[in-house]
């Protein structure tokens, strides 16, 4: 009987494998001739599904910015009467500890083509769906998720400009040719020039937001994110190279090692090279590996060589690499991979749910508590959504006693006393514990300095809470309802009223009033000096002028955008003297940002993501070329992203200046500066000697870089573009490469001090340039001004205080 069933079983298997076409028979060409389109991707895994007799469905879970569709394929081999949704329920339920079906299966994750100009990852994902489908593995349950295009707008953005490149039928390996070379736009970024593989954790960019969401109605025990990079190397898998997250479970790290040794044994058969433990690393939590890890799966990044390798290309070492070959080595490490898996289900398992439960019982935080003091404002919103989308547990709750705490303000241990303290409340033992501890904890521990990404990220510090750790849970009392503001006196007569007045917590909603009550006829004010019974850049409407209905309408509005607005009244018995010259004219922006292929790709998508989605403005992109050929006075701000800039022509100049001083707001970033040729921003010279051995050049460069860490700034508190600060120093995510001096004619806004804090990894020589430097300056020209950052507040989207003030920028620019 057995053999028989053996039998029908292979039977099966030939028959559904001859049913099926390949991926070539089905695109009509050979996977690795050509580039193949996301729509045909997407074609052929609804193929695939249609024609597995349910073993596989195509889950669609999102569709790009530019509307191509997000899926996924989900493969699954389950006893009788196990339906995908009961495996998906009993997974969730074990993770937080509830009893569940021991005999849960294992749950694979594979996603190809995050960054879509490395383009053979798409490819070998048809090969892989064609051979699990074709012929599946029916000894064990699993759940197989396979992802073939993580990124297809940045896909179809390569394919596209490739093909539009490429003259040679089966390419030219000459790399100097252009179709080694991509466009103006990069197809390795979405639409916004976003990296979504370091979005992970932020979950800035609607693709992410997506996947995500599928990703956590899962979690995978395994993820393997497939990438590509330069064609000049071979192939990398794991195990990771240092430095690591130092609380990765040991279990995660043996399976590396075991995986590994499984990939070696694959490679050395095939006689292809490759090279491990080494450059890609698992420190910054926002990767498609670590990311993984710290929901307790076993994450890794797997390296194929081949980007500006086109169809074909020759390496510098006489070799050459096509994408026939990329595809191959991509196709041949997935299925080993998942054949590895299958064989060591038991092993993933108990990992994964070894991390959980150790999360939810003895997590390796530093602290036990982590307590978020609610202020006047609020908290800002995106830090909650991001404890939100990560499925981070937290507790509205007051502090009733006196306890030691670690103040993150200060970096030391103080007693904290409870004088009406109200906040967040967020407790390390929950199934999210790594990657608290990755977020919140005050300092990642560096094993090596050797990484190829940020090294501090603290959310507390970049967003400017009041934040502490404790490891007492006694001294909270039950949820209390707290008001932020004491609410303004009803009993003033109503002839005083003479509008509302209110403060910003969320830019976008605020925009949306402020532009309202314009149209309709208010004028919007704020002042730039904290008055009795009023705060530096709290807006007044001033509505003595519009009818009862428009002051219904204006309340209204306020109701409807969640935005607490209070009666205001004039007069020296009752509230501010409005026709004071501190209380300053608002309008509404007008806003150009200038393109440019100088300019850097990210920043300039940043900017693009920030103030079309984030702040709902329709500013114009203006070509650089087109810009003085505009009419400048059109506009009231005009952003320059960083970039590789030179000085503007002396007509261009002149033009630029003369909009300036009569009122128009000029934003440079970083490199920006150098349009003006202005002596008063002067870079730090590196007056280091600079001396080492060939062997430890490598190294000798750390000394050169900052690599991404959080610094310590001093705020100008007075300054309208410091409103909406809470403290007199802040931090921000540095990735600075030229340390200016504290100029003359620039008012430093934002400036180091003669020792700043420093969170994260900075090269020696980079160091002693940290000092007195301008971060962000304000140059006031006749009645316009140059604002100059000197760092990216915009970096990633991940949030921070500097993205506070650069929405100060249109917020108070009559200053």
């Amino acid at each position: 009987m057995r053999n028989c069933l053996i039998f029908l079983l292979l039977l099966y298997s030939i028959s559904l494998s001859a049913q099926i076409k390949t991926p070539s028979e089905f695109l009509g060409y050979p996977i690795g001739s050509k580039f193949t389109y996301q729509y045909q991707i997407v074609a052929y895994s609804r193929y695939l599904a249609s024609q597995s007799n349910g073993l596989a469905q195509w889950q669609v879970y999102g569709y790009t910015t530019e509307g191509r569709e997000q899926g996924q394929m989900v493969i699954a081999n389950l006893p009788s009467g196990i339906s995908l949704a009961q495996v998906q329920k009993n997974h969730q339920k074990r993770i937080a500890g509830e009893s569940a079906d021991p005999t849960l299966p294992v749950i694979i994750n594979l996603s190809f083509n995050v960054h879509g100009n490395e383009a053979a990852g798409s490819e070998a994902a048809l090969n892989t769906l064609y051979a699990l489908i074709s012929n599946p593995n029916k000894s064990i349950s699993y759940v197989i998720l396979i992802d073939p295009c993580i990124n297809p707008d940045g896909r179809d953005a390569y394919v596209t400009q490739y093909n539009r490149r490429n003259f040679i039928a089966g390419g030219n390996p000459d790399p100097n040719d252009q179709e080694h070379y991509e466009g103006i736009t990069s197809g390795r970024y979405n639409h916004f020039s976003f990296d979504l593989n370091r979005d992970w954790v932020w979950q800035t960019q609607k693709e992410t937001q997506q996947r995500l969401k599928f990703y956590r109605s899962w979690m995978p025990m395994m993820h393997a994110d497939f990438h590509e990079q330069s064609f000049q190397h071979s192939y990398y898998f794991p195990p990771a190279a240092k430095p690591y997250l130092n609380f990765i479970s040991k279990s995660t790290l043996d399976l590396q090692y075991s995986v590994g040794r499984s990939f070696e044994k694959l490679f050395a058969e095939k006689k292809w090279l490759y090279f491990t433990s080494e450059i890609y690393d698992l420190l910054y939590p926002g990767y498609g590996d670590t990311y993984p890890v710290l929901n307790g799966a076993l994450g890794m990044t797997l390296e194929q060589g081949g980007i500006r390798g086109g169809l074909i290309s020759a390496k510098s070492d006489g070799d050459t690499i096509s994408l026939v070959d990329r595809v191959k080595h991509h196709s041949a490490l997935a299925l080993n991979l998942v054949e590895w898996s299958l064989a060591n289900a038991d092993a993933l398992k108990a990992s994964f749910y070894g991390v959980h439960d150790k999360s939810r019982s003895n997590p390796t935080n530093q602290f036990g508590y982590y307590f978020v003091e609610k202020f006047r404002g609020g908290i800002p919103s995106e830090f909650l959504k991001i404890l939100d989308k990560n499925q981070i547990n937290y507790t509205d709750t007051q502090l009733i006693k006196p306890v030691s705490a670690y103040d993150y303000t200060t970096n030391k241990q103080i007693v904290l006393k409870p004088e009406s303290k109200y906040g967040y409340l967020i407790p390390a033992r929950q199934p999210s514990a790594p990657l608290i501890q990755a977020l919140l904890d005050p300092t990642i521990e560096l094993s090596d300095s050797l990484t190829y990404d940020i090294t501090a990220w603290n959310l507390f510090q970049l967003c400017g809470l009041k934040a502490y750790g404790l490891n007492d849970n006694s001294v909270f009392g039950k949820q209390e309802i707290y008001g932020i503001s004491a609410e303004r006196s009803d009993i003033i007569p109503v002839e005083h009223q003479v509008g509302f007045s209110f403060n910003s917590t969320n830019f976008k909603l605020s925009q949306e009033l402020i532009a309202f009550a314009i149209e309709i006829g208010a004028m919007v004010t704020f002042s730039d000096k904290a008055i009795p019974a009023w705060e530096m850049g709290e807006f007044a409407f001033i509505t003595s002028k519009l009818s009862t209905k428009q002051r219904t309408d204006l309340i209204k509005k306020s109701e409807e955008l969640g935005i607490e607005i209070h009666p205001m009244y004039s007069g020296s018995a009752y509230g501010p003297n409005l026709g004071s010259t501190h209380f300053k004219p608002i309008f509404v922006p007008k806003i150009a940002v200038v393109v440019d292929p100088a300019n850097d790709v990210n920043q300039q998508g940043e900017l693009a993501y920030f103030l079309t989605q984030k702040y709902g403005f329709k500013p114009s992109f203006i070509p650089s070329t087109q810009l003085f050929r505009s009419n400048l006075f059109n506009y009231t701000h005009i952003i320059i992203p960083d970039g590789k800039h030179s000085p503007l022509s002396n007509t261009n100049s002149i033009l630029l200046q003369d909009w300036v001083k009569k009122g128009g707001k000029l934003i440079l970033f970083e490199g920006a500066r150098k349009i003006l040729e202005d002596k008063d921003l002067v870079v730090k010279e590196d007056t280091s000697r600079h001396t080492s051995t060939y062997a430890m050049r490598e190294r000798a460069e750390l000394s050169n870089i900052t690599s991404g860490n959080l610094l310590q700034v001093e705020v100008e508190k007075t300054h309208p573009l410091a409103f909406r600060i809470n403290e007199s120093s802040m931090y921000i995510l540095n990735q600075i490469s030229d340390f200016v001096r504290l100029p003359k004619d620039f008012t430093p806004v934002l400036k180091t001090g003669a020792k700043p804090n420093i969170m994260g990894f900075v090269g020696a020589n980079k160091k002693s340039q940290l000092a007195n430097s301008l971060l962000l300056g304000v140059k006031e020209v006749d009645k316009g001004k140059i604002i100059w950052f000197g760092f990216n507040p915009l970096f990633r989207a991940i949030p921070n205080q500097g993205q506070t003030i650069f929405e100060n920028c249109f917020l108070y620019s009559e200053f």
